[in-house]
């Protein structure tokens, strides 16, 4: 199915009866990230699964075209009023999904029922924009030692070399290290080679993301969420990521914390 939302056509799948489980793909995803959940959740609930804008099967992005995290979100917004079936449960992962999912919570808390959160790269709640400034790794790295290190590990081997990729069009590469600074080596060299080509695919959102950094996301903003919120990490999950979750869970009035043993 696709639905019209500002101004552009958004593909969805969608299974079963019942109150509406949203899920919202991560950065080189889209709604087939969900085919396994789609079987569990669509035998008790109306499961949808989208494909945000610039990502498969929806029309590619244009060259050049900037698009921020906030336009993700009011796509969503959007996206979820046109479903018209009340608040729903939103499962997000990474970003857009994840983050996403929160920028929504704070704009649009009446969207929601609950929250799942797979971790969300909000990192400008630990003070740092993408791409990160030293001044703020610096503060970071005094005030949470293991993340501030965590985070010149993913600026060193991650973000500058992906972005380099990028520049020079090497799509594929880009991935290659920004995926394993998010994970590990050995588990990007584990991806089929038929799942990696579809994140390639998918990777022009991912650096229109990156190229227009990250929305303001403060102390006060996770403060103010209300909306019952689950937020799920990989206990091997790097510690840049962790410490957002960590921070999360501290702040967040209504959060409870999951932690899948052996994932990342």
């Amino acid at each position: 199915s696709t639905a019209t939302v500002n101004g552009v056509d958004l593909a969805y799948v969608e299974q079963g009866q019942g109150e509406p489980v949203l899920f919202v793909h991560s950065g080189v995803g889209d709604y087939r990230a969900w085919d396994q959940q789609m079987n569990a959740f669509g035998a008790g609930y109306r499961a949808v699964a989208l494909s945000c804008r610039g990502y498969w099967p929806n029309p590619k992005l244009r060259p050049g075209e900037s698009i921020t995290l906030d336009t993700f979100v009011d796509d969503l917004a959007q996206f979820v009023q046109a479903l018209d079936a009340g608040p729903v449960h939103l499962v997000g992962h990474s970003s857009p999904g994840g983050f996403g999912g929160l920028r929504l919570a704070s704009q649009h808390p009446e969207l929601l029922r609950t929250l799942v959160l797979l971790e969300p790269p909000a990192f400008p709640l630990l003070g740092v924009s993408i791409p990160p400034r030293p001044a703020q790794v610096i503060k970071l790295l005094i005030r949470h030692p293991r993340a501030g290190i965590g985070f010149i590990k993913f600026g060193a081997k991650g973000i500058g070399p992906a972005v380099k990729a990028f520049e020079r069009g090497d799509d594929a590469g880009a991935l290659r290290v920004f995926m394993a600074a998010n994970t590990s080596d050995a588990v990007v060299d584990g991806i089929p080679e038929a799942t990696f080509q579809r994140f390639v695919d998918n990777a022009g959102p991912l650096k229109a993301q990156i190229k227009a950094g990250f929305p303001p996301f403060a102390a006060s903003d996770a403060r103010a969420i209300r909306v019952p919120t689950l937020l799920v990490s990989g206990a091997e999950s790097p510690a840049h990521i962790k410490a957002v979750t960590d921070r999360l869970a501290k702040l967040m009035p209504d959060a409870d914390r999951l932690t899948i043993a052996g994932a990342t």
